[in-house]
């Protein structure tokens, strides 16, 4: 990697090193070197771990704890690792060994994730765990948090169990559309209704349920309207049709 690109990927990080041999090593797979990254991965899971809890504390004062968890869960996941280390196109900085290569470039999402973290185990060594944290909450609050609150971090899988649920008991997987669109065209407000058929008991016929939903993004208010269903047909007593 050129000096260009060292200089290119610092920038992009919003930091940079005084001891750039921890930055290539930081890059450097075990694939490629036996000077590799994973114990700065090691590492920069633990300050992940610590400053996103430390956020999430301080932002989710109304959260219990089972919000606050499922929050920080959702942000260090590799699902979301990925989404940063793709935004600022960490595949191309890697060091890896020619079996990891693919025709197009990009690695497994594996890969990147546990190179962005070794990238702030590397920070922490250099700067401090303070310098660290400083780039994990920038790169998040451009990728992962901009126009997003932590109320829709807790829901963004609700769809997903939504469906799970309903293929569990062999139902038709649940319907989304835009009811409204409103607000100014740079900064639209969508209404989403959900609908699911289910047979419920004690009557054994098919109930139409339905919910709604609110949010800047359509994404976020078909969570809501998945959270919102979710809500509603806990209560009921659903027969597994097939």
């Amino acid at each position: 990697m050129t000096d260009e690109d060292f200089a290119e990927l610092q920038k992009k990080i919003h930091f940079n090193f005084e001891k750039r041999q921890l930055l290539k090593r930081a890059l450097t797979h075990k694939s490629f070197s036996k000077d590799n990254n994973e114990k700065l991965e090691f590492l920069g899971d633990s300050v992940l771990n610590l400053t996103i809890t430390t956020l999430v504390f301080k932002e989710g004062n109304t959260f219990n704890e089972g919000q606050l968890s499922r929050v920080r869960s959702n942000l260090v996941n590799q699902t979301a690792l990925v989404k940063v280390a793709r935004f600022i196109s960490l595949d191309r900085y890697l060091y890896v060994g020619t079996a990891l290569k693919s025709n197009n470039g990009i690695l497994k999402d594996s890969v990147v994730a546990d190179s962005l973290e070794a990238i702030f185990g590397a920070i922490s060594l250099d700067g401090g765990f303070t310098a660290a944290s400083d780039v994990i909450i920038k790169l998040y609050r451009k990728v992962l948090l901009k126009n997003v609150n932590l109320s829709q971090i807790d829901i963004r899988d609700s769809k997903g169990e939504l469906q799970e649920l309903m293929q569990k008991y062999g139902v038709d997987v649940p319907i989304y559309s835009v009811l409204k669109v409103s607000g100014p065209e740079h900064a639209p407000f969508y209404e989403v209704e959900s609908s699911v058929n289910v047979c419920v008991s004690p009557e054994k016929r098919i109930k139409r349920i339905v919910s709604r939903g609110k949010s800047s993004s359509i994404k976020g208010a078909e969570q809501y309207a998945a959270k919102s269903m979710l809500d509603k047909i806990r209560f009921l007593e659903i027969i597994k049709t097939r």
